[in-house]
């Protein structure tokens, strides 16, 4: 991978690393705090067990992350981005599909706010991702021609 687009995808994945790490740990610490927000709680009943969880695989989340932003391979990078985009678009999604329910507990600037921010979640996810990716899949590492002979042994990024 080129050294610029393995920079901003390394320096996306060490920045949702640091996001995951923080949210994850300050769930696991407070979680009551953590569900006071509005746009959390959304009227909806208090649940320790769904947040301790939710705190420990988003903390969890962050090892995978930190990981690939210290030490990438082509296909580390492309794992962990890719599976962090699919998150961070369902949840993206998830909270669209309750916008109106969040808004009547909430001001309309917090929804549109929670709502920015994880759409910005999801599309710079899925922008790391498409980074990620080779120019031309015939130079990802291992691919091979009819002979059994490699393309190219670079990621060709």
């Amino acid at each position: 991978m080129k050294s610029a687009r393995m920079s901003i995808v390394r320096a996306g994945l060490a920045f949702f690393a640091i996001v995951s790490a923080f949210l994850g740990g300050y769930i696991l610490i407070s979680p009551k705090g953590f569900y006071s927000w509005s746009w959390v709680n959304m009227g909806m009943a208090y649940n320790p067990h769904l947040l301790l969880d939710y705190g420990a695989m988003t903390l969890a989340a962050a090892v995978p992350l930190a990981a690939a932003a210290a030490a990438p391979s082509p296909v580390f990078l492309r794992s962990v981005s890719g599976s962090y985009a699919l998150w961070a678009t369902a949840h993206f999604l998830i909270h669209l599909q309750f916008r109106s329910h969040f808004a009547s507990h909430a001001s309309t600037g917090e929804a549109n706010l929670l709502v920015g921010v994880l759409g910005f979640g999801a599309v710079g996810s899925i922008a790391l991702f498409v980074l990620s990716l080779p120019r031309d899949p015939r130079h990802v590492s291992g691919v091979r021609d009819g002979t059994g002979q490699p393309l190219r042994t670079d990621d060709g990024v």
